[in-house]
């Protein structure tokens, strides 16, 4: 069975969406969000100069290649901040605006318990309003004002 010229070779699609992977992945080490949104990468040069990848909990190391071939999304790659980088910047803004480095610090940390209290209660929020009204094991109500979401305000 001939499929003539307007055949679609998959393997070279497959290769050539591979290629597009491997050129789009970070070529500057460091920790990386992948192009999903959800997974991570830190990548690293050994110590004989060959590139490593790991993902966090996976006990094994990945190249350029692997990585791309399991590229999943199309968000660009996003460079994430490793401790060292964030202490660097945390100093360099300190001394910017003349504060002390221990005030910058829980000045941030304030910043991100508000961010995490917002995120955990949208969370909350979705979760009751995906559950059915009609469950009889806690009255949705009840289960609202338990985790502190005024149902008037979602």
């Amino acid at each position: 069975m001939s499929h003539g010229d307007d055949s679609v070779d998959s393997e070279q699609v497959v290769r050539d969406m591979i290629a597009r992977g491997t050129e789009s992945a970070p070529t500057e080490p460091g920790v990386y969000r992948m192009p999903c949104g959800h997974c991570y990468v830190d990548f690293f040069l050994a110590s004989d100069g060959a590139e490593r990848w790991l993902v966090p909990g996976d006990e094994r190391s990945y190249t350029r290649y692997t990585v791309a071939v399991a590229r999943h999304g199309d968000f660009p790659w996003e460079r994430m901040y490793t401790l060292p980088h964030a202490a660097a910047e945390i100093r360099r803004r300190a001394t910017a605006e003349g504060t002390p480095v221990h005030v910058l610090v829980e000045e941030l940390a304030m910043i991100a318990d508000a961010e995490d209290a917002t995120t955990e209660d949208e969370e909350i929020a979705r979760i009751a309003r995906q559950r059915p009204a009609s469950s009889e094991d806690i009255p949705f109500a009840d289960l609202a004002r338990k985790f502190g979401v005024d149902l008037d305000e979602v």
